[in-house]
């Protein structure tokens, strides 16, 4: 198939607007520190080469030409009346190291674990309960020193390996320890500067709540609450966008985040250290999905995040065997996809697969316009579903 070419555009109009389900394939977004090259997979109808493709039966089309095309008939006609005409992103992201140490000033985030491989599979959440209870409200402040320590340190251990003659081993490693380690025969300075940096990044990582995670964990990251993945684990991530705010970024190199002071050829963006402030000060409770149906096998949940007001809710359906639950009288689109086991649902008496959250898969969408479906589970099954509420009298 061909896409973009006009029949294909619109055969797969008139196909949505019949209420048919399609699938969509991702936009892959090249990131560093990603497996292979690339770091997140965008379900979504971002503008441009970013969009993502939505494919039928009939042909293929950008999703962000099918929104622009037919609003109503895919989102719905409620929604584009209150929301406009738009359609919130969902991510798979597949770090291959730990990410950057982050925070949101405006907005809230939801990680769904559908991967955690490796021998502790973690992630940095908040503020740990020891420096939340050794500086209490200070707690920012300390850290921001100690980020600041850090940084002093990693640089130094980065200009002394490149005067020391290492930077091919430098680029070849991709992180200042690592190489130094791989070059400690090198010189004394070496050694010592290796020896500062260890002791700097244990000072500032203890500052760190490192929460284990397995797959099927839902986390919600209230906005101002520093975060960062860890090595080995995939998320989905349904997202409102939003401005970031990163604190560090590791040993990586060459330097991508850099910190004030310490500009190196190549980055990208200076770390917000100055703002450290602004962050959430005590310990991250946990929050809990909130359920709204249960029984004969079934559990609808809705998961936190506080997205609703701005065009974004995200359900847990959980199935046993056999189960299956109607939706009906549905208002928005709604996208799909499966944590674990079998699905199928039908629309329009068509039957389709819910696929699994992998890497580059495939997700499923089905139109404002279908009005109602049923998911059948084949074996016990968690599915995802994102899409925008519709508030009566708005």
């Amino acid at each position: 198939m061909t896409c973009c070419d006009d029949g294909s555009i619109r055969k797969v109009l008139e196909a949505v607007g019949r209420g048919e389900p399609f699938y969509v394939l991702p936009y892959k977004e090249p990131k560093v520190w990603g497996i292979e090259g690339i770091g997140e997979y965008w379900y979504g109808a971002e503008a441009g080469q970013k969009s993502s493709i939505a494919v039928t039966t009939d042909g293929e089309i950008p999703m962000d030409t099918l929104v622009s095309s037919s609003p109503d008939t895919l989102l719905g006609a409620d929604v584009v009346r209150m929301f406009g005409p738009r359609m919130p992103l969902v991510k798979i992201l597949t770090p291959a190291g730990r990410l950057s140490v982050q925070f949101h000033d405006a907005k809230n985030e939801l990680w769904i674990v559908t991967s955690a491989s490796g021998s502790n599979p973690s992630i940095v959440l908040g503020f740990s309960e020891s420096s939340v209870s050794k500086y209490g409200e200070k707690v920012t402040d300390e850290y921001r020193k100690a980020l600041n320590d850090y940084g002093k340190a990693l640089n130094a251990l980065i200009d002394t390996l490149e005067k020391n003659g290492f930077k091919d081993e430098l680029t070849r490693c991709g992180n200042a320890r690592v190489a130094a380690e791989r070059v400690l025969s090198g010189g004394a300075s070496i050694a010592a500067a290796l020896k500062d940096y260890d002791s700097a990044e244990e000072a500032m990582s203890w500052f760190y709540n490192i929460k284990p995670v397995k797959v099927g964990d839902v986390i919600p990251i209230p906005s101002g609450t520093m975060h960062a993945l860890g090595s080995g684990v995939e998320i989905v991530e349904p997202q409102i966008a939003g401005p970031t705010q990163s604190l560090e970024d590791g040993a990586t190199y060459p330097v991508r985040y850099y910190f004030p002071g310490y500009e190196r050829p190549g980055s990208q963006k200076k770390l917000d250290t100055d703002r450290a402030g602004e962050m959430r000060k005590g310990v991250t409770d946990d929050e809990k999905p909130s359920i709204l149906r249960s029984g004969s096998g079934c559990t609808v949940e809705r998961l936190p995040g506080g997205f609703e007001d701005k065009g974004l809710e995200v359900h847990r359906i959980t199935l046993g065997t056999g189960v299956s639950i109607e939706e009906t009288g549905i208002k928005s689109f709604h996208v799909l996809t499966a944590l674990e086991g079998k699905a199928w649902i039908t629309a329009g008496g068509k039957r389709y697969e819910v696929p699994r959250a992998s890497a580059g898969g495939k997700m499923l969408v089905v139109p404002a316009k279908a009005g109602c479906y049923r998911i059948e589970a084949g074996t016990k099954a968690q599915i995802v579903d994102t899409f925008t509420p519709v508030k009566a009298g708005r």
